[in-house]
């Protein structure tokens, strides 16, 4: 089914909003610089000082940085490509398509809830509310069976087993974070700085890796909601990934321990990209 043009203008809407959101921190830089700050709970914070950023801490400024030029660099061109390749009928380009919107989708949801309100807000909130409807609309332009394949096991296995392994790794990396305070008595974790709760965190064991966990168990055992779900999230999650990697080489040059992500995300990434060849090549050729 190829994207009808309301559609296609709707994706190149979001590409456009996209592209103007993560170049205005870069452009825009004004500010007096790092400051320290005290927290509701009594502990110095090191603010980043610049741009729409700056009443972020400085080690989740720079994260936020990193983020944007990933979408500028890599999520948006890859979502017009996706666009053009889906335009031509293709059953793949469809499923990348989808991929590359819920990307988008998961990055404007969490900087509405995370970062401190700022210029951007209203052109987050644009980007959520049509990201949304474009990635509903895509997910629901065919039924589940439309994308049903006739894979290898080794396919199914590979795809699906990453995935699984994909949503129990993050959860219990969350875990680990949320968990020992709770134990210990100290109830916040070190991480939280001036921020109210764990945002991150909270919505990836809430919202983000069940579809990981349900997508893997459907591709594993060949139903029909894999077979659309499984490529999509792997998509997405390459994306992710790499968006992820950026922000902890930049956070590790400016001197902040990344912990076990520093190993974690590197290898997640070549899974998620490995699993989303794989997981679309089963569809090459194959039209809507």
């Amino acid at each position: 089914m190829i994207p009808s043009r309301r559609l296609t203008w709707l994706v190149i809407s979001v590409a456009v909003l996209a592209t103007l959101a993560a170049a205005v921190p870069f452009v825009f830089t004004a500010g007096s610089g790092p400051f320290r700050h005290t927290s509701v709970r009594g502990e110095e914070v090191l603010l980043h000082g610049h741009g729409p950023y700056r009443h972020m801490p400085a080690d989740v400024a720079v994260q936020g940085l990193a983020q944007d030029l990933v979408t500028l660099a890599i999520g948006v061109p890859f979502l017009l490509l996706a666009l053009g390749w889906a335009r031509r009928g293709s059953r793949a380009g469809h499923l990348a398509l989808c991929g590359a919107v819920g990307y988008l989708f998961v990055q404007y949801f969490l900087y509405l809830a995370m970062a401190t309100y700022n210029e951007l807000f209203l052109l987050w909130v644009a980007l959520v509310l049509l990201t949304f409807q474009a990635l509903v609309r895509l997910l629901l332009a065919a039924p589940p069976e439309a994308f049903r394949v006739d894979g290898t096991k080794g396919t199914r296995r590979f795809v699906g087993g990453f995935l699984l392994f994909n949503g129990a790794a993050i959860a219990l990396l969350w875990l680990g974070v949320v968990v020992p305070p709770l134990l210990d008595g100290t109830l916040y974790p070190a991480d939280l700085a001036h921020f109210t709760t764990l945002v991150v965190q909270g919505f990836d064991l809430a919202l983000f890796l069940p579809p990981s966990l349900f997508a893997g168990s459907w591709y594993l055992k060949g139903r029909e909601p894999g077979s659309l779900l499984a490529p999509v999230y792997t998509v997405f999650l390459s994306l992710q990934m790499l968006a992820l990697l950026a922000k902890i080489l930049w956070m590790s040059a400016i001197g902040v321990d990344a912990g076990p992500a520093l190993v974690m995300i590197p290898l997640l990434l070549l899974g998620a990209v490995a699993a989303a060849a794989i997981s679309l090549r089963a569809h090459r050729g194959a039209r809507l």
